[in-house]
């Protein structure tokens, strides 16, 4: 019954099929028949396998190349054609060889030009998997520096959005190349025949039921490089294995174009963009109309039609194998929606008219509302569970690294082929409402290139090479390379909306190393005027025991020759810092003021301020294992590190993978004693993060003034059926992120973008004399004794702000009351003088047993080396907590504080307007990862009060939208709070209540006309409130429909205006405009009628 229905389709199918020219009938083609004589046993076939009965697995072509079945794949009588394969889901999941193989042999590598054809129809299963294997004689469907990954060919089908797209993945060697077809119509039980054909020269077209169905195009391209892979029909040759769910039948590969797959008149969309963004200025979509025939085309014109209107190009005479590109104008001021465009192409050619049709869609977005919080995902997702999940931005790739060396300025960044490629991937991702932020590490691509990296390596005094991998970024050369990667990717994707971002290398300076070229040696003579000294070997510094003469009293003068020298070599010498600002640069250089870039890990380096270059932003990630709330002493590096670049603001990233060495190393001899996910995956090397880690150390860092947070490991916060590197061992967790995304990110950010820090006046000096002199320092991982410092003082109910060297050295210590130092050894002499003069002046010093002997505490926190068992590190650190606060506060009043050392509290500020946000740090061993004893991941519900020194005020939980009881006593605010695990609250105290909210708008408009919008949240004198209250907007037109701009606001100083820009295609009728303000949830309404 199942091959009748197929059948039946396919005839329905099939009659539906017209051929692109006027003609008074549409013949059947050759490749709607079973192939016979030359067509099965030519001279240009290579094998052909058409499955029929009695002669399932035999090449038709007669050359031998016989097929063997694997898996459960069968053949099966029927079909269109009379026999059929089935072959069946394969993956992660179930990583089992399907298909049918056919033995290497060289005639399987085409020499020159080829295609490659089948008929195929899926199962219901497909929607399950993103991609798979039709043919595959490849292995890679990707490129990658290994030769294995770049031979011969696959043909893959992969999803777009609804619908598939075919991609043929071709090896060149060296390297691979993509092409793509258009997206079409994938139906369970259909049967579509396919073509794939390679003009041996770069270009690749596709055909769908015989129409031309997509052209690409790589410059410089040549025949495929041969490999020795077997050839595989209905699934991947290798492991991760990729069977395809659906059926097979007359695949056959041919030498040369098969004439019949050769388009007449064919329309294809040009390298340019199908989505824009409502209102851009200048939008257009390119049209690429292509003569595929072998005679000259005359008289053409293209009709468009779009949006209701209708326009004629008239097209110049077209050569063969001639195309022209046609821009086409898009009203972007249309309602958000997608609409056709259609294109009718006719010419002719000796009499007769050829004429083509297509209907591509556009899409107009709405458009990015103010101050929205970025949530990236640091790698890659697939967009249904990126958007579910709340992400805004993922990473992506736009760089031919080659191609861009070799031009030596800026240039396209990639070929033809790939641009297009990555123009669909920028547009789906606008469509879903998703940024990219591009990949882009020119300095690593040089690393990575033996010729380069042998030409540009370090060296040591003598000349010879250092031994290591890293390049000497310095060189003249790879400076101007970068900017020109740079501005490469700038010219050639800039003008795409949905590209919003870049990272500028990553874990990039853990590999630095000294270097002595003439170059780098006569930078350090410029700087400083002097030589590099002799004692420096290492980059990490030189022990104070071991150098000469080194003062008594470990208080070195600011000009120190070593000091001097690892200043220099940690801001400027070894190079990657301004290397980062040339790629900066160069992403700038085509005035996108809007498109940010950050670094990371910006603070896996010496506590001296220039990391990252002037990139826009510096982030680091954290391991949130053994205490979650560490990822606040990582943000606070952050700030310290971008004080010393103007404008350089803070992201930060949380790891969503846990090392399993350092959660869960070994399994339990007895198996009863394992977690679920150790039974399941045991040899899984990371394992996701918990749950309750997971909420505490988003409050943590949400607490400070950050402009973004950023998520790495999707292979561990998503089920991806990986069961040795990255996986999915704990379900909740990726449902705490989306919760936290909806109810707090969306709602709540473009406020918390607008609230700063409250002033600190508690200090915590990280020293960079102390790292270059006594190896200290955390180095961005959060595991030193400088961090549990930090814990201590986060449990001790203080706001400490990180400071450097260098901060004390331009701003001096006033407004601070506390200065804590731990492993503070060495100190310059100036750090040392304004240090005396703060504790004379009565500032209170606090340290370990290891200060400079120039310096007397006023407190001794005694250092603590952990011992590995979570419960006992915490308790000791939370008795040195209790041990300060004794000591302390006879002598310091806190501003606010929490009644138990397990609610963490910290503030920000906006006039007088406290946002108090609170953090339940309460935690045991749980049953995911508790029995190894290193670490605490299970939270617990908790309660506490919460006292903040100021007289009265009106309390709001901003998240849930509600006034909080607060009993103003003795000039002190008390706020009862309870916890979920993990949990964070964030509070609003203002100094006057929230009463109602203002909506003012004219109350008529007509469509195609601006309305401005005006809305305040007043307090109890009817004026609006000075605070940052976040409020949500909602515009619903007259058929009930959400119409931009609704989204989350910030109600800056309690108001905020909007412009209402309605649409020649909107619906006349009455609108609404309703403003919730989110602090106690009061809303209010306003109509408005539109005319036509």
């Amino acid at each position: 019954m199942r091959d009748l229905s197929i059948i039946w389709r396919m005839m329905l199918l099939l009659a539906a099929c017209g051929a692109l020219h006027a003609a008074p009938a549409a013949e059947t083609q050759p490749w709607q028949k079973l192939y016979t004589g030359q067509d099965a046993t030519g001279p240009n076939v290579i094998a052909l396998w058409q499955f029929q009965p009695g002669q399932e697995a035999k090449d038709a072509s007669g050359h031998g190349h016989d097929l063997k079945l694997r898996g459960n794949t069968r053949f099966i009588a029927g079909g269109p054609l009379g026999g059929y394969l089935e072959s069946f889901l394969g993956g992660t999941d179930n990583d089992t060889q399907m298909g049918a193989v056919a033995k290497d042999h060289p005639d399987l590598s085409p020499a020159g030009a080829f295609t490659l054809e089948a008929w195929f129809a899926a199962k219901p299963e497909m929607e399950q998997t993103a991609n798979v294997f039709m043919i595959d004689k490849k292995y890679f469907n990707y490129s990658r520096e290994d030769p294995r990954a770049n031979w011969d060919y696959c043909l893959c089908l992969a999803r777009a959005g609804k619908q598939r797209r075919l991609l043929a993945h071709l090896g060149y060697g060296k390297d691979s190349a993509t092409y793509s077809s258009e997206a079409f119509e994938v139906k369970p039980g259909e049967w579509i025949h396919v073509a794939f054909t390679y003009d041996g020269a770069g270009t690749g077209r596709f055909f769908v039921n015989g129409q031309p169905a997509g052209k690409t195009v790589h410059e410089g391209r040549g025949p495929i490089t041969p490999g020795n892979y077997d050839l595989v029909l209905g699934d991947r040759y290798g492991s991760t294995h990729s069977g395809f769910p659906g059926y097979l039948a007359q695949v056959r590969l041919s030498n040369g174009i098969v004439p019949y797959f050769t388009g007449p008149l064919e329309v294809t969309p040009g390298v340019g963009r199908t989505a824009f963004v409502r209102m851009e200025k200048d939008a257009s979509f390119s049209l690429t109309v292509s003569n595929d025939t072998d005679k000259p085309l005359t008289n053409g014109q293209v009709q468009v039609v779009f949006g209701g209107n209708t326009r004629r190009i008239t097209l110049p005479n077209l050569a063969p194998n001639q195309e022209q590109v046609v821009p086409i104008p898009v009203d972007t001021s249309l309602r958000p929606d997608s609409y056709p465009l259609t294109v009718t192409a006719t010419a002719v050619a000796d009499g007769r008219e050829y004429r083509t049709e297509k209907e591509f869609q556009i899409t107009i977005v709405p458009r990015p509302l103010p101050d929205q919080m970025p949530v990236v995902m640091w790698g890659t997702g697939d967009i249904p569970r990126l958007k579910q999940i709340g992400f805004t931005h993922r990473l992506v790739y736009l760089t031919d690294y080659g191609k861009i060396w070799k031009a030596g300025e800026p240039t396209e960044a990639m070929t033809t082929g790939a641009i297009a490629e990555r123009a669909r991937m920028l547009d789906e991702l606008l469509v879903n409402g998703l940024g990219a932020a591009v990949y882009i590490y020119p300095g690593r691509w040089v690393m990575n290139n033996k010729k380069l990296q042998e030409q540009f390596q370090r060296v040591e005094r003598t000349g010879k090479p250092r031994g290591n991998k890293d390049v000497c970024a310095s060189f003249p050369e790879i400076q101007q390379y970068a900017y020109n990667a740079g501005a490469s990717v700038a010219r050639t994707f800039g003008h795409f909306p949905a590209l919003q971002a870049a990272l500028v290398h990553s874990e990039i300076r853990d590999g630095t190393d000294l270097c002595f070229h003439p170059h780098d040696q006569e930078a350090y003579r410029r700087e400083t005027g002097l030589e590099i000294p002799a004692e420096v070997q290492s980059k990490s510094g030189v022990r104070f025991s071991s150098v000469r003469g080194f003062p008594a009293r470990q208080v070195v003068p600011d000009d120190h020759p070593l000091l001097q020298f690892y200043r220099w070599f940690w801001k400027d010498g070894d190079g990657w810092n301004s290397l980062h600002t040339q790629v900066h640069r160069g992403l700038k250089s085509t005035g996108r003021k809007d498109l940010w870039t950050f670094f990371d890990p910006a603070v896996r380096v010496p506590s001296l301020w220039g990391s990252g270059g002037q990139v826009d932003y510096v982030s680091q990630w954290t391991y949130s294992y053994p205490d979650a709330i560490k990822i606040g002493q990582a943000t606070d590096e952050l700030f310290a590190m971008a004080d010393g670049q103007p404008g350089q603001q803070v992201m930060k990233m949380t790891q969503v993978i846990w090392y399993r060495s350092g959660t869960a190393p070994n399994l339990p001899e007895d198996e009863s004693k394992r977690a679920p996910w150790e039974k399941e995956k045991p040899e899984a090397r990371f394992i996701t993060i918990s749950p309750d880690h997971m909420r505490e150390a988003f409050w943590s860092k949400l607490s400070r003034p950050i402009r973004g947070i950023m998520y790495h490991g999707w292979g561990s916060l998503v089920e991806t059926g990986e069961k040795q590197g990255y996986c999915y061992t704990n379900p909740e967790t990726e449902k705490v992120l989306g919760e936290l995304t909806r109810t707090v990110v969306r709602p709540l950010g473009p406020t918390l973008l607008n609230v700063p820090d409250r002033k600190s006046d508690v200090a915590l000096l990280e020293s960079f004399s102390s790292q270059v002199f006594a190896a200290r320092g955390t180095h961005g991982w959060s595991n030193a004794w400088e961090a549990d410092m930090h814990l201590i003082l986060q449990w001790a109910q203080l706001q400490p702000r990180i400071i450097y060297e260098q901060t004390i050295q331009r701003d001096g210590l006033d407004g601070y009351r506390v200065l804590v130092m731990p492993f503070c050894d060495v100190l310059p002499e100036s750090v040392v003088k304004k240090v005396v003069e703060f504790q004379r002046k009565g500032g209170i010093i606090v340290a370990d047993e290891f200060l400079t002997p120039a310096l007397t505490p006023d407190i001794v926190l005694p250092s603590y080396r952990r011992t590995k068992k979570a419960h006992e590190d915490k308790a000791a650190l939370q008795a040195l907590a209790a041990q300060l606060r004794r000591e302390l506060d006879p002598f310091y009043t806190r501003y606010g504080e929490a009644s138990d050392p397990d609610v963490v509290v910290r503030f920000r500020q906006y006039g007088q307007n406290d946002y108090l946000f609170a953090v339940n740090d309460k935690r045991t061993y749980g049953d995911y990862v508790g029995h190894h004893g290193l670490v605490m991941e299970k939270g617990l519900p908790h309660a506490a009060t919460i006292t903040v020194r100021r007289p009265a005020g009106y309390v709001y939980d901003l998240v849930a939208h509600r006034a909080v009881p607060a009993k103003a006593t003795d000039g002190t605010l008390k706020i009862d709070a309870s916890f979920g695990p993990g949990d964070g609250r964030l509070f609003l105290i203002t100094p006057k209540p929230v009463t109602s909210v203002r909506v003012a708008t004219a109350g008529q408009a007509r469509l195609g006309s601006s309305v401005a919008i005006r809305a305040a949240v007043l307090d109890n004198q009817g004026k609006p409130l000075a605070a940052v209250i976040p409020v949500q907007v909602e515009v619903i037109d007259a058929q009930g429909r959400p119409a931009e701009p609704s989204g989350y606001y910030a109600a800056k100083d309690g108001q905020f205006s909007f412009t209402l820009d309605l649409a020649r295609n909107d619906t006349p009728g009455r609108w609404t405009v309703r403003v919730r303000e989110l602090a106690s949830g009061k809303t209010n309404t306003a109509t408005l009628t539109v005319a036509r």
